[in-house]
């Protein structure tokens, strides 16, 4: 897939687990569900699916806590961890799924957003 550079896709969980995004820097966005401890989170994403988050020992896991995940997506469907942000309380998760499953993607915005 080709972006625009600095460009990186949106993503749910669905298409994370689809296999069109490895190898991609991406964000995802969903509710932390749990962390083993050593380095895997688990996310709830706004699709309803759930994705596995490899991270560091020190990341600072927060049980539904909402936040923005970017990262690169792994041969395993997991996302490794670059970088996160708090989204505060109130995101609307089904208006963002939408935005992103079908505007985002939508070939007659192409130009506008650079997905394929």
């Amino acid at each position: 897939m080709s972006l625009p550079e600095g460009a990186f896709p949106r993503l749910n969980a669905s298409m994370v687990h689809s296999g069109t995004y490895t190898g991609s820097i991406a964000s995802v966005v969903g509710k932390a569900i749990s962390f083993d401890g050593e380095q895997t989170v688990e996310l709830e994403c706004v699709d309803g699916g759930r994705v596995q988050i490899m991270t560091s020992p020190d990341f600072s896991f927060v049980p539904g806590m909402v936040v923005e995940i970017m990262g690169a997506v792994q041969e395993d469907r997991t996302i490794q961890f670059f970088v996160s942000r708090d989204l505060g309380d109130g995101f609307d998760f089904p208006n963002y799924n939408e935005l992103i499953s079908k505007v985002l993607t939508n070939p007659k915005y192409n130009d506008m957003f650079g997905y394929q």
